[in-house]
């Protein structure tokens, strides 16, 4: 795994105010950068019942999926999200196989609702922290039209970013504490 890379845990699950879309919280395990990634409300879902505890009676897809995995004689080592193009996440599973390793292309939102699954480690590029993450205390300071001395790198049209800074403003980000999303190897 490339040193450029950070390792994350689901830090929740809410609505965007503005879009009444799901959005997809992921904290720097030693950090305090959060990246918001805005995903589908059956995706939503799909993270949020391993999370809760919750199994359905019948297996949902990524159950299947995780099975299959495991089937063939491969394991999940990680999960990645790896790149922000045109305002679209990208991500892939890393899957070892009898001794090789696999790479496989896979939407962030499905790439999490497995990694919840197997609790298997999430990590985020550098480089996509840098241009999409935010700051908790950025998201909660007082607005005001002074610079922010901790501001983000990277050039992003910070206009795009408002709806997911409005939803981390409602939140605690520091009283979710240990998430049950937050597991390790």
């Amino acid at each position: 795994m490339a040193t450029s890379m950070i390792e994350v845990f689901v830090a929740g699950l809410g609505i965007a105010q503005a879009s009444s879309s799901p959005l997809l919280l992921l904290r720097e395990r030693d950090g305090e950068r959060v990246l918001p990634i805005g995903i589908g409300p059956l995706e939503a879902q799909a993270i949020a019942m391993p999370l809760q505890g919750v199994r359905p009676p019948r297996p949902m897809t990524h159950d299947v999926f995780a099975d299959v995995i495991a089937d063939l004689g491969g394991h999940l080592r990680r999960v990645e999200i790896t790149d922000l193009t045109d305002n679209t996440f990208h991500a892939c599973l890393m899957v070892d196989q009898a001794g090789n390793e696999h790479t496989i292309d896979i939407r962030p939102s499905d790439a999490v609702a497995l990694a919840v699954r197997t609790e298997t480690p999430i990590y985020v590029g550098k480089a996509v922290f840098d241009q999409a993450g935010i700051v908790a205390t950025e998201a909660t300071a007082d607005a005001t039209d002074e610079p922010d001395s901790s501001e983000r790198k990277g050039g992003i049209d910070e206009s795009k970013l408002s709806p997911f800074k409005e939803f981390i403003d409602t939140l605690e980000i520091d009283d979710l504490g240990p998430s049950a999303g937050e597991n390790r190897d």
